[in-house]
């Protein structure tokens, strides 16, 4: 009866030891894999700068246009983001902006967010190198955004940021105005 007993405690904790390493190797691996970060994919577009000209540069103090962002969440949690400014710089000095409404992002998806820039030509005109790349028919700008927002992985929430560059030039001597763009994001939790 004791050897009995003793057998069974033996099994037992056997069994226990051998769950409790299975469930250490199956959690791990869905840290390193599944549930590890990963920073999102963020394009720009500004559609809006096809309805601008040249002379807008020129006579306008402020120039507004339609901007859709594209952001790619390839995390297996939402990211819900708080009300944020984009700001819109030209050779380090502010000339713009981009107001950016709260949203949610899902798990694994991807949206677009349209948003309107503001830029302010007289600043640009007030820049030298400004006005010889806008003679010369290119702009090369840099928008920068801190949205700060919660990660939500299995219903559990943690606070995090993505930071967001982009470098934009806009061939403003083309007809329609179109312009390209290379983003660079990071989201820390």
């Amino acid at each position: 009866m004791i050897k009995d007993k003793n057998y069974a405690l033996k099994l037992c904790c056997i069994s226990a030891t051998v769950i409790a390493i299975i469930t250490t190797v199956v959690l791990v691996t869905l840290a390193f894999t599944v549930f590890k970060r990963h920073d999102p994919e963020l394009v720009l577009y500004p559609t809006g700068l096809a309805k601008l000209q040249l002379d807008d540069f020129i006579t306008q103090d402020t120039i507004t246009s339609v901007m859709v962002m594209s952001i790619r969440n390839r995390n297996h949690g939402s990211f819900k983001f708080e009300n944020t400014t984009s700001h819109i710089t030209y050779d380090g000095e502010l000339v713009g902006w981009v107001p950016i409404m709260a949203d949610t992002i899902p798990e694994e998806a991807s949206m677009n967010i349209t948003a309107h820039a503001t830029l302010r030509a007289k600043k640009l005109r007030e820049n030298p190198k400004a006005i010889n790349d806008i003679v010369s028919g290119s702009l090369n700008l840099t928008a920068t955004a801190t949205m700060h927002g919660k990660m939500s992985i299995m219903g559990i929430k943690k606070k995090g940021s993505v930071y967001t560059e982009c470098h934009m030039t806009m061939y403003i001597s083309e007809v329609p105005i179109r312009g390209d763009s290379k983003c660079w994001t990071k989201l820390e939790i």
